[in-house]
């Protein structure tokens, strides 16, 4: 068994060996003459190798279930329909003459196309997240050979269908063979997408390292290589000859890998280092927000806690200081709730407070806020303090809560006295406004429950339900 080292040096070869035959090629070989039945046959033996190596990622996903060698299947026998379809379009060619155009443009347009077409499928396909279908059974369970022949039948016919319809498709050629805007806007996304897989790739490689994933990353680092290749050099050049080389050895380089992973212990194992960044830190999130729901949140009614209306009430003071406002604060106790509990027990209490929680989130506005702060002790802040809104609040919830509640079948009378203190009239703190409103609040128990009073002030007059 080869150390890591001597792997990690192997697989640089792999890579940087293209380079130096480029860069002797572009300085010592002429270019090359037009070999049409050469790249013809050459082609189609690589279309041969990629549908071989989508047969063998789609038996190795059949072995381990890895979702990821699935979309690799599709992405080989994609490779091997398009790059048939450019061996046949090869222009001028003896052998597929029914393929070949009157125009020549067209054709080496078309030619072009479907070779650009296959390393775009390629770096699509192995775009695709892992975990796009994680929890997603019910389509995971049609990942099977049938669907497999489906696509490769319906890309073998659109594909058809586009050479017969030549107008149907974006130019890739201009006249004297250089690419078109399309063309070079494929070929750069079809490098950002591999390079973003190499990047994976090779992170994963760093956590563990993984014959079949070291080997993916070579082939990564060819396409890149050939794709760039092919945007610099024009058909029939010799650097455009290494580039078809070049592609051809990083899907044999990347089915090798999975030939491993499918006959040898070690098998496929790739780990998303980003996706698994960006899962822990979701799952952070998802975390601090149920954290912040208990922390700051009523666990029975949903409404916010004691300590959730401090803190907001600290706020509304602050801000109406600073834009010399005002709000009122809205102490309610329930009437008669002990006697609920005692009667229907505290399963139907729980249940009532619940209600009586909607109820009172369903009188105020949305910038309003309520709050629990006891067992059946609740808090409103209202944003406006004007006595006639004040008054509207109250009378709203003091029509809903009188009303019979029914409970699991059990009615419920009950109604709510409420005492209001307004910022700054009242006080201007927390503790200030919210003893001012429990005195008010007292007050109404004693005068003979559901109704309303805003504390007595000598800058506020006293106000009451039925004054």
């Amino acid at each position: 068994m080869l150390s890591n080292k001597k792997i990690n040096v192997t697989a640089s070869l792999f890579i940087v060996l293209p380079l130096i035959v480029y860069y002797y090629l572009v300085n010592n070989v002429s270019e090359m003459s037009m070999n049409i039945d050469l790249h013809f046959y050459y082609v189609m033996f690589s279309s041969a190798i990629a549908f071989l190596v989508g047969f063998g990622a789609y038996k190795e996903y059949k072995k381990n279930r890895v979702t990821k060698i699935y979309y690799i299947a599709i992405a080989f026998l994609g490779v091997g329909v398009f790059y048939t379809f450019h061996a046949l379009t090869t222009p001028d060619t003896a052998i597929a003459q029914i393929f070949n155009f009157p125009d020549r443009v067209d054709n080496i347009s078309v030619f072009v196309l479907f070779g650009d077409l296959s390393r775009f499928w390629l770096a699509l396909m192995l775009f695709v997240p892992d975990t796009l279908l994680e929890h997603n059974d019910r389509i995971k369970k049609h990942f099977n050979g049938y669907v497999l022949l489906f696509l490769l039948i319906v890309l073998s016919g659109i594909s058809y269908f586009a050479v017969f319809n030549p107008e149907m498709l974006p130019a890739f050629k201009h006249a004297d063979l250089r690419d078109t805007y399309f063309a070079i806007l494929t070929k750069v996304i079809t490098l950002i997408f591999i390079g973003i897989n190499a990047l994976k790739y090779y992170y994963s490689y760093k956590v563990k390292s993984n014959i079949t994933i070291l080997s993916f990353l070579i082939g990564l680092c060819l396409i890149m290589e050939s794709t760039i290749m092919f945007m610099i050099s024009t058909p029939w050049s010799s650097v455009w000859w290494l580039a078809h080389n070049l592609f051809l050895l990083s899907y044999i380089v990347m089915g090798f890998g999975l030939l491993y992973s499918y006959t040898g212990k070690e098998k496929y194992e790739y780990f998303d280092i980003l996706g698994q960044i960006k899962k822990y830190a979701k799952l952070l999130e998802e975390k601090n927000s149920q954290l912040n729901t208990l922390v700051n949140y009523d666990a029975l009614t949903g409404l916010s806690n004691r300590r959730h209306f401090m803190a907001a009430t600290e706020k509304y003071i602050e801000r109406a200081e600073k834009n010399h406002g005002s709000f009122a604060l809205m102490f309610i106790d329930l009437d008669h709730f002990k006697t609920v509990n005692d009667q229907h027990g505290h399963q139907i209490g729980d249940e009532l407070l619940k209600n009586v929680s909607e109820k009172i989130r369903n009188s105020i506005h949305s910038k309003d806020m309520a709050s629990r702060i006891g067992g059946d002790e609740f808090v409103v802040l209202l944003n406006e303090a004007q006595k006639e809104h004040i008054k509207h609040i109250s009378e709203r919830i003091l029509d809903k809560l009188t009303k019979p509640i029914v409970i699991n079948g059990n009615e419920c009378n009950i109604g709510a006295s409420i005492g209001i203190s307004v910022y700054p009239a009242h006080g201007d703190t927390v503790d200030e406004l919210i003893s001012k409103s429990d005195e008010a609040m007292y007050c109404i128990k004693k005068d003979g429950r559901n109704n309303y009073k805003i504390a007595e002030n000598e800058k506020l007059s006293t106000s009451s339900g039925g004054q």
